[in-house]
């Protein structure tokens, strides 16, 4: 797990720390203070820079452009990763209490830098591409990638080939939930294991006459436009209701908690990071997405990385921290103020005394 993760130069964030990371860490802080872009540092340094995790970050902003030719194709904006949108700055995103075999995800560092006649021959040139003077540069202790950049600072997406490392776990889970491919996909892979049932019982906080969830994607056209934003392809079985439910019907809270749950089951041994983690929420099933999260962070060596700005959330964040509690890692709460250069933390005790006094920690 990581301990500690310091930032630097990488959006709004110029120089920050977190300190004392725990099993699950919530992270707390007023609009556009940094929250998420934490956790965007932090699926890039568990990804070691993947190129493909680099692009989804930007797209997940909209951060697009255009070349200049006649197709107007579209670009990513990448200059805007960097503190103050300028690509001359340098990104740097280090870790400390990684074990030596995780060496790979324990710094990483992304800048811009010329392109030399070397460089170029590296990279290759796209058909209707011209030689150019600027490179991305994705560094980690064991690999580069390095990437074609724009003087305007936007990179063609198809040069953002994936690569992975065997050891590579992380998961992201935004604002907006997972997608209904995402969903089924990762499904799928949990379906007739010992995961299936987690899932299951997770989906019970929400409605307990939940029996049986089971995909059937084949049926639902998962790639025709009348299904491609719909809450298609998962259905559930519930007690006393003889035919199978559409998940959508049961409401974006339960959409909400099975990806959570599948997120957990696909991040095993690796990281869990979420948006916005209460979202379409009703307080009164937190103290149980809390527990459920939990128990499956602590089962399947998931470290927890999530934000929120609801005080009813970090609250129920004390049905785990408390001594009582099932749970036995550590939870944190971190409070971000980026004219701070290090998060305020809240330890157990104090995420457990602030909910019992009604503290505001945020």
């Amino acid at each position: 797990m990581y301990s500690s993760i310091r930032i630097g130069g990488y959006r709004g964030l110029d120089s920050f720390e977190l300190t004392e990371l725990g099993r699950i860490n919530l992270l707390v802080g007023g609009n556009n203070s940094g929250k998420t872009s934490i956790l965007e540092c932090i699926e890039l340094l568990r990804s070691a820079g993947n190129p493909a995790v680099l692009q989804s970050i930007i797209r997940r902003r909209g951060e697009w452009g255009y070349d200049g030719g006649e197709a107007r194709r579209p670009v990513l904006a990448v200059r805007h990763l960097f503190a103050g949108h300028d690509f001359g700055r340098k990104i740097t995103i280090e870790s400390d209490g990684k074990a030596a075999r995780d060496v790979w995800a324990s710094r990483m560092t992304i800048a811009m830098e010329d392109a030399d006649a070397e460089g170029q021959a590296d990279l290759g040139l796209l058909e209707e591409e011209t030689p150019f003077q600027l490179r991305l540069r994705c560094s980690n202790p064991i690999a580069d990638f390095k990437i074609r950049m724009s003087p305007e600072g936007f990179v063609d997406p198809r040069r953002l080939r994936p690569q992975r490392f065997d050891d590579e776990v992380v998961s992201f889970v935004s604002a907006v939930g997972m997608s209904v491919p995402e969903v089924v996909r990762t499904f799928d892979r949990v379906v007739l294991t010992d995961k299936e049932q987690p899932v299951t019982e997770a989906l019970r906080a929400i409605e307990p006459r939940i029996e049986r969830l089971a995909s059937v994607s084949h049926e639902q056209g998962m790639g025709g436009a009348p299904y491609r934003n719909a809450r298609g392809g998962m259905f559930l079985k519930l007690r006393d209701v003889p035919e199978r439910v559409p998940i959508g019907s049961a409401g974006e809270g339960m959409w909400r908690v099975l990806g959570l749950a599948l997120a957990l089951a696909n991040a095993q041994g690796g990281v869990l990071l979420v948006d916005e983690i209460d979202t379409g929420l009703h307080y009164s099933v937190l103290d149980g997405m809390w527990r459920m999260v939990g128990e499956r962070a602590e089962a399947l060596s998931v470290q927890v990385f999530a934000t929120t700005h609801s005080s009813d959330c970090y609250r129920s964040l004390a049905v785990v921290a408390a001594p009582d509690s099932q749970f036995s890692g550590d939870v944190t709460i971190q409070r971000v103020d980026p004219r701070r250069r290090k998060a305020a933390r809240f330890g157990s005790a104090e995420v457990v005394a602030a909910a019992e006094r009604g503290l505001e920690v945020r």
